[in-house]
């Protein structure tokens, strides 16, 4: 082959979301010398990604209508734009990227990102996409187990590649040794059953009985909020959560926070995970996903058993008590985010490009 290695990139949707902010990173640092990309969108849900994409200079293909126009206008762009390598992003990606590519000489590079079945068709629809995959892109070693088990996925064709974290947008607020007030505890995520925010209630109202002062930020919106505010209020906990919704400034809510909780009932590798440790936060998360290979227990935070509350108020309680052990904690945090960054995961990205185009 001469030239840049094309690579056609295809995703759901490029709004905010966890994948989709993997995939501007990848956009955003890939060498362009070695690599022309091409974003191919299957809806028209393209804000705020596909704006930024496509102004530094990356063509982004809107591919809408009903399932097998999608497929046929797909098929159509990856012959016109001489596609070598083709990358799907999430489940659904997977399956219109395998129809697409269906007989045609091109690498297929198929992903699973989170330890979820999708539903009886789907399902079916992926397992056949992985096996017709040069390669399977995992965000860690939990998730290429799962899909192993449960998708009949080739285990010889699994590649894991750890997210990336932004360490220059996500970064502690001052030197660490300066840090000794305390700050709120913080989580950030869709307001969905997924999140599991009642947990973080719970535990929200065990702490604030123990803690004076403790107060508490939920940063995400969702169809959830307006139960979760009732809950808060039943638990007589009002006055110390915040209802953050959407925000623009999780960065820097993220610099004030003293721990961060992850009460998820499932992830694939929790990019907010990634940014709390960048942000020089100690982290309490459920074990889910690939949490327990980026927190390290008693070093970073502490991973805790899904629905025990009081793991979460134990743990917290020792760091908001402990200004030395936080200190340590936090220190920890931010080292062990630079073992995740974005230039980790882009020159994974290069070299699998490479091998199999």
């Amino acid at each position: 082959m001469t030239g840049p290695v094309r690579v056609g990139l295809i995703i759901g949707q490029l709004t905010t979301g966890g994948a989709e902010g993997q995939l501007w990173l990848l956009c955003r640092a890939l060498d362009r010398a070695c690599f022309h990309l091409t974003v191919y969108c299957l809806s028209e849900q393209t804000a705020p990604y596909g704006e930024q994409i496509a102004a530094s200079g990356i063509p982004v293909r809107v591919v809408s209508g009903g399932r097998l126009a999608r497929v046929q206008a797909l098929r159509s762009w990856l012959a016109a734009d001489r596609i070598h390598v083709v990358h799907a992003w999430l489940f659904i990606a997977n399956s219109f990227a395998w129809l697409a590519n269906y007989g045609t000489r091109r690498a297929l590079v198929t992903s699973a990102r989170n330890c979820k079945q999708q539903g009886r068709v789907l399902d079916c629809v992926n397992r056949r996409a992985f096996h017709a995959s040069t390669a399977i892109v995992v965000n860690s070693e939990t998730v290429g187990t799962y899909i192993a088990k449960h998708y009949a996925a080739p285990r010889e064709r699994l590649r894991v590649v750890y997210n990336g974290v932004d360490t220059q947008r996500f970064h502690p607020l001052v030197p660490a040794s300066a840090t000794a007030s305390l700050g709120p505890i913080v989580t950030v995520g869709r307001l969905v059953p997924q999140k599991n925010h009642a947990l973080f209630l719970r535990a929200a109202q065990r702490l604030a009985g123990e803690i004076p002062g403790v107060r508490f930020v939920i940063v995400g919106d969702g169809p959830l909020r307006a139960s979760l505010a009732a809950q808060a209020l039943r638990l007589g906990i009002s006055d110390r959560v915040d209802f953050a919704g959407e925000r623009s400034d999780v960065s820097e809510l993220l610099r004030g926070a003293s721990v961060f909780w992850l009460t998820s009932r499932w992830e694939g590798l929790p990019n907010v995970v990634l940014e709390a440790l960048a942000s020089g936060v100690p982290v309490v998360a459920t074990d889910v996903g690939g949490t327990r290979e980026l927190v390290r227990a008693g070093v970073e935070g502490f991973v805790v058993a899904s629905e025990d509350h009081d793991a979460f108020v134990r743990h917290s309680r020792a760091l908001l008590n402990d200004g030395a052990l936080r200190q340590r904690f936090r220190e920890a945090a931010r080292a062990r985010a630079e073992e995740f960054s974005v230039g980790q995961m882009v020159g994974a990205f290069a070299r699998l490009y490479e091998a199999v185009a």
